[in-house]
């Protein structure tokens, strides 16, 4: 793994309302000749947004992009486009499960391909800043059998029955590849399609296709809780309150949501009849299907916020929990869809413009203040929204 840091490049203030990094994506291509193929190229799509801590210099916070299948990660001002540093992932790194950006910016979580000698799943954290002189790296990856974490109600004890070429816990784990500065390793992370860190950084959960998510104390080496899936499907999201207490790991075709303690892993409530949600900056409520707000932990439904009314959905919360990012409901006369700025406390509109959705990721920058997603042509697009 190589850290790259690259000084500013300053953009010229007349481009930055219609900032669409071109400098990122590649010209667009002639007219095909006939009976000739093209192969599309590898779209940039937003792998998260962070809000930097003090070891950082971006004052609008972070946004993390790479090509869809690319080893090559650019943190950039999420306000500017200015390219903070460079990560260029290690080899053992599986490029078709998208990294997970902590929310301080200093840390990537990548699935690996199996350990080479016990045929173990493997995920690892590497820092996103160049190594510095003098750090020691550990020599091992810590085995997930070495600490193993309480099973609580309503949860499962490792996840499905797995092949016998992938054992539950490695008796001899390798060694630490040469860059991360973490590897987990158990057989249960094997399958893994879905990474997320919680806001303090402290717990890694990880869904796997064969209907699971892990959550684990990834700095400890320990697996906190495993929780199968009750739809029997994988899991889309894997939500984290904003103060870090509560983890809701979301599985398609869902009809309620369990939410589990993070410190221990244990079953703290079950929300009847909502299948998905968010959280609300302040931890208390989760954002459920049609605009409608339950609060925590008793789990009732509450009347609809003012910055909720008219939507049908929330694309994110600024970092101070002061403004969202909202999808206005329907379309207008010319069949577009449209995403407004709202103050949360008032609903009170800031800035409003048409969607242009590639299927893609899309977020709301730390301060507040600009929409980050595709362009629709294969790039990113960093558009300003409301000035604070």
């Amino acid at each position: 793994m190589k850290c790259t840091p690259v000084p500013p490049r300053r953009l010229p203030r007349l481009v930055l309302p219609l900032l669409a990094l071109s400098a990122l994506t590649t010209p667009a291509p002639a007219r095909a000749a006939p009976g000739e193929t093209r192969v599309p190229p590898d779209p940039l799509v937003l792998i998260g947004v962070a809000q930097e801590g003090q070891l950082g210099t971006a004052v609008g916070g972070l946004a993390a992009v790479r090509g869809r299948y690319s080893a090559h990660v650019r943190l950039l001002d999420a306000v500017t486009g200015e390219v903070r540093r460079e990560v260029f992932l290690p080899p053992e790194v599986q490029l078709n499960v998208a990294p997970a950006l902590s929310r301080d910016g200093r840390w990537l979580a990548v699935a690996l391909t199996p350990d080479p000698v016990t045929r173990a799943g493997r995920v690892g954290v590497l820092s996103t800043f160049p190594p510095q002189p003098g750090l020691v790296q550990p020599s091992s990856a810590q085995p997930a059998s070495a600490q193993p974490g309480p099973v609580p109600s309503g949860a499962a004890p490792a996840g499905p029955a797995l092949p016998s070429s992938a054992p539950l816990s490695p008796a001899q784990p390798g060694p630490l590849p040469p860059g991360f500065q973490k590897v987990l390793s158990a057989g249960g992370l094997i399958g893994t399609l879905l990474l997320a860190f919680s806001p303090d950084g402290t717990r890694l959960a990880a869904g796997n296709r064969s209907g699971y998510a892990q959550l684990w104390d990834w700095q400890a080496g320990r697996r906190v809780t495993t929780v199968s899936s009750e739809s029997g499907r994988e899991p889309s999201r894997l939500e984290f309150s904003p103060d870090s207490r509560l983890f809701a790991p979301i599985f398609r075709g869902q009809t309620r949501t369990r939410l589990f303690d993070v410190p221990t892993g244990a079953l703290r409530t079950t929300l009847g009849g909502v299948g998905y949600g968010t959280f609300t900056p302040d931890s208390r409520g989760l954002l459920a299907s049609r605009g409608r707000l339950i609060t925590l932990p008793e789990g009732r439904e509450a009347p609809t916020p003012p910055y909720l009314i008219g939507t049908s959905g929330v694309i994110g919360f600024s970092a101070d929990g002061t403004r969202v990012l909202v999808r206005r409901t329907g379309v207008d006369v010319q069949g577009r869809e449209w995403l407004e700025l709202r103050e949360v406390a008032t609903g009170r509109t800031l800035g409003a413009l048409t969607r242009v959705w590639d299927g893609w990721p899309e977020a709301l920058s730390p301060d507040g203040t600009t929409l980050l997603g595709g362009d629709g042509e294969g790039g990113i697009r960093l558009l300003p929204l409301a000035p604070r």
